[in-house]
């Protein structure tokens, strides 16, 4: 049995697959910090790759600690400002302006933001290790850039378990304290799934979690349509 279709795991590796044959990477879950909550070694790439003019710049201040120096900022700004304001706005060390994310510009007349654009990285990573604490992992983390951005609990009712053993998942083995699904701090949406219904929750409260549904409903009814989920 699981080794068969019906498997979580098997569930896992069909999102994946319909996610890295459409532009997304298939990030390493070694290579995400359980002490920042990100992945370094994705967000400096990007910054190095989309902006070499600032980061020479920074290299002219901090020569060898130019990378270990940024991620202290950027830890730094992600504890004070918060995920959604550092992605939007970008992160400013030594006077040196960063964006950690490009935003699809309005139209294709400028050549410029366009190949901006296309510098941002989506990554999927299976089963990452998220605590300091203990060895408990997601099944999937969303991430732009190296920056987590949502987080999904799967679970197929062959197995016995719908998103409502997902949910329970999240209100009683996920704590909110932990920096991954801390408010605001790291990932936006945390989002449970089976193979025919999807909810989502922008924050994590223990028991008094609330989740919503993230369903495109079939037929007037609940739910999707079943080319959608299979």
């Amino acid at each position: 049995m699981s080794n068969g279709i019906h498997t979580e795991s098997a569930f896992e590796s069909a999102i994946v697959g319909h996610l890295t044959s459409n532009g997304w990477h298939l990030g390493n879950a070694s290579d995400f910090s359980r002490d920042l909550a990100f992945d370094k070694k994705a967000v400096l790439s990007f910054i190095q790759t989309s902006q070499p003019k600032e980061w020479a710049k920074l290299q002219s201040y901090y020569k060898d600690e130019t990378e270990s120096k940024f991620i202290q900022r950027l830890f730094k700004e992600l504890d004070l400002r918060g995920m959604l304001d550092v992605i939007r706005h970008g992160i400013t060390d030594s006077g040196v302006k960063f964006k950690l994310a490009y935003f699809k510009p309005d139209s294709g007349l400028n050549p410029e933001t366009v190949e901006q654009y296309k510098q941002n990285k989506l990554y999927v990573a299976r089963q990452v290790f998220f605590s300091t604490r203990n060895n408990k992992s997601i099944d999937l983390l969303l991430a732009l850039n190296g920056l987590p951005v949502a987080t999904i609990e799967l679970k197929n009712h062959f197995t016995g378990q719908t998103v409502k053993e997902a949910m329970e998942q999240y209100r009683t083995s996920r704590d909110p304290k932990e920096l991954l699904f801390q408010f605001k701090k790291r990932a936006l949406v945390h989002f449970t799934l089976d193979p025919d219904e999807v909810y989502l929750t922008t924050k994590l409260d223990s028991v008094n979690t609330r989740f919503l549904p993230f369903n495109k409903g079939f037929n007037n009814g609940a739910g999707n349509p079943t080319e959608i989920m299979r």
